[in-house]
């Protein structure tokens, strides 16, 4: 009995805690008030954001290494194990250029997978918007992204276990004319771009050490999501989020007032959720819609670029 208790507590001190947290937590990182802290430099970038000065922040390989540290490494590693929502701060290093959405997950048809797929799963939503590298304005080449940070549960004050997952139109970016025009997968094309070839190569070595598929992200954590008793888990191969036709488009210059909704979507942004088993061409016919995302507000704010996280998942 003595050895059983002593392995008991072995056991219970070497599991990881999963983080939770409530909606209104979080909502208040990204949409809330920043305090102002003994740094001058963080002073500054957060009173940019509060005079809503959309930041450029670069994207390159100097920043990947600092003080000997492989920082891109450490990130890789660290968003593979912890499930934290939001830290103190976090620079991204790769998306680090983002817009914010607070709404509601809703999956309306019949489908056959299970947790937050199941048909009548409804959620609070907590989502970024970036590009992959470091462009933002119409005319270069953009990688668009979106994770999105599921709640199950519409209460807002309601701690609960998140479930995270990571959409991207191409990886090394390409001209597209909008965001809103794209389809976003959980298995990117790489794409190809002589210019960002290098540190594409880069990047995907670090990811490639840390996890046995660098590109595809898997989406097991919403379907694992608030499983009723004996329900088998069910997860659909490949996911895609595409803005509904409905909304309306803008030519504004940089995606992220494309997207702000105060300025340009009185009613929201309806994002479209599509699953399939074949193929991830986003063209490919065997999509299926089976719900949508509705975005009520926006913010491009230090909390979303600076604190925010989405645990990524790890292959299996």
């Amino acid at each position: 009995m003595k050895s059983l208790a002593i392995i008991s507590l072995l056991l219970i001190s070497t599991t990881p805690l999963l983080a939770a947290s409530s909606f209104n937590e979080v909502r208040n990182v990204v949409f809330g008030e920043n305090p102002m802290t003994a740094d001058i430099h963080i002073n500054n970038e957060i009173k940019s954001y509060e005079k809503n000065h959309l930041p450029h922040y670069e994207v390159t390989s100097d920043k990947f290494i600092r003080g000997g540290i492989n920082r891109l490494l450490d990130r890789a590693t660290r968003t593979l194990k912890d499930t934290d929502d939001y830290y103190p701060r976090l620079e991204k290093l790769l998306h680090s250029n983002g817009a914010c959405f607070s709404g509601t997950w809703n999956i309306n048809k019949a489908n056959p997978y299970s947790g937050y797929f199941k048909n009548g799963s409804t959620g609070l939503f907590i989502g970024r918007a970036s590009t992959a590298l470091s462009e933002t304005e119409r005319g270069d080449a953009r990688g668009f992204g979106l994770a999105g940070k599921i709640f199950p549960t519409t209460d807002k004050d309601s701690v609960v276990q998140t479930a995270n997952f990571f959409l991207v139109d191409v990886l090394m970016g390409t001209q597209r004319n909008r965001f809103m025009d794209v389809g976003l997968t959980n298995k990117p094309s790489l794409g190809f771009r002589p210019s960002v070839i290098r540190l594409a190569l880069k990047i995907m070595k670090v990811f490639k050490g840390v996890d046995s598929d660098p590109i595809y992200r898997q989406v097991y954590p919403i379907s694992e999501m608030g499983l009723a008793v004996g329900e088998k888990v069910r997860t659909p191969k490949f996911m895609m989020i595409k803005t509904d036709k409905s909304v309306a488009r803008n030519d504004d210059t940089d995606f992220r007032d494309e997207l702000n909704i105060k300025k340009n979507h009185s009613y929201g942004i309806k994002f479209n959720i599509y699953v399939n088993d074949t193929s991830n061409k986003q063209d490919d016919g065997d999509w299926v819609k089976i719900g949508y995302i509705q975005a009520d507000e926006s913010a491009v704010s230090y909390g979303c670029d600076r604190r925010l996280h989405f645990a990524h998942p790890k292959f299996k």
